[in-house]
């Protein structure tokens, strides 16, 4: 029994990586914690910060940013197998009170009183991006991972892991 449900979960998630990829969409690509962490530093989260966490996966930087950090994290989720596995995982650690989930498209959703924005995505988003994002957000940090946000003025560039990650500073 285990084993099925295994195949079944390995062949859900191997159908959402060829779709995705079909599609030109980011994928999930799980960030190590040290990484998570060193973006984390790099946009200075504290306590009092509101952290969006863009295409947020199975919910590692919300969970990781609310437990070392003790802020507050909001985190827009395309893919439902996702959405589901962070809800569960954010509900394991006992995190519902500082964590929330969105599933859907984070297009369709304004980024209210953000602090810190976090994204791992595509490039071809990314820069997708960058319109709503200046539209909507003042006083706010962008950390990028691997990806540059075209036209932007770099605050500061670490690496991280095999990539660079990129801070950005909207007035």
């Amino acid at each position: 029994m285990v084993l099925e449900i295994f195949l079944f979960i390995s062949s859900a998630f191997f159908s959402y990586y060829i779709f995705q990829l079909l599609l030109d969409e980011a994928i999930f690509v799980p960030l190590p914690k040290k990484t998570i962490i060193k973006m984390l530093r790099l946009a200075r989260v504290k306590k009092n910060d509101l952290i969006y966490d863009l295409g947020s996966g199975d919910g590692r930087v919300l969970i990781i940013a609310a437990k070392e950090f003790g802020c507050k994290c909001v985190g827009i989720e395309k893919s439902y197998l996702l959405y589901l596995i962070s809800k569960l995982k954010i509900k394991r650690e006992k995190l519902e009170k500082n964590i929330r989930v969105i599933h859907g498209n984070f297009f369709d959703f304004k980024l209210k009183n953000a602090s810190v924005v976090f994204m791992y995505l595509s490039k071809k988003i990314v820069n997708k991006l960058k319109t709503k994002l200046e539209r909507e957000l003042k006083n706010c940090r962008v950390v990028s991972a691997d990806h540059r946000i075209e036209g932007w003025k770099i605050d500061k560039k670490i690496k991280t892991g095999h990539f660079y990650s990129y801070l950005y500073r909207l007035k």
